[in-house]
């Protein structure tokens, strides 16, 4: 009667074994940490919501962005301007706003930045959008832009 009991215990915790099981592996997969890095292949930039055509500088450069559940998304960017080095930059407050079928978006600078990162095509494409704040063309000839490019590797 023990032995039948004991069984019957097992047996009725089997299911809530599993399910925690299946759970604790399913989010242990969704912690790691990704990182993405590549290359910026262009930039698009805009005056009042119009892209200027020709755009005033050719850009190039690199980026790397690691995405951690545990922890805001951090970016490094490497921009050059027409060959020529415009800026070296890391931000480690990239907030993530939404993550659906393989496409993260990012919100930074009090929303001034989204940064989009879209795993679904291969290579993954990276942007990287700024509202300037600055009137346009008075100040600068633009202000807003968007660098763009491609993953070169990627992983956990």
């Amino acid at each position: 009667m023990k032995k039948l009991k004991k069984q019957r215990n097992i047996l009725t915790l089997l299911p809530f074994i599993v399910l925690v099981l299946v759970i604790s592996a399913g989010s242990r997969r969704a912690e790691a940490a990704e990182t993405y890095h590549g290359t910026i292949t262009g930039g698009t930039f805009f005056c009042n919501g119009q892209l200027l055509d020709p755009p005033p500088h050719s850009v190039t450069g690199n980026w790397n962005l690691n995405i951690d559940a545990k922890t805001p998304a951090q970016v490094t960017l490497n921009v050059f301007y027409d060959g020529s080095h415009h800026l070296s930059f890391g931000y480690n407050r990239l907030m993530q706003v939404s993550f659906l079928d393989g496409v993260y978006v990012f919100s930074g600078f009090g929303d001034t930045v989204t940064a989009t990162l879209d795993t679904t095509t291969n290579p993954a494409m990276f942007s990287w959008h700024v509202e300037l704040g600055v009137s346009c063309p008075s100040d600068n000839p633009y202000n807003s832009l968007t660098f763009s490019g491609v993953a070169d590797r990627g992983g956990s």
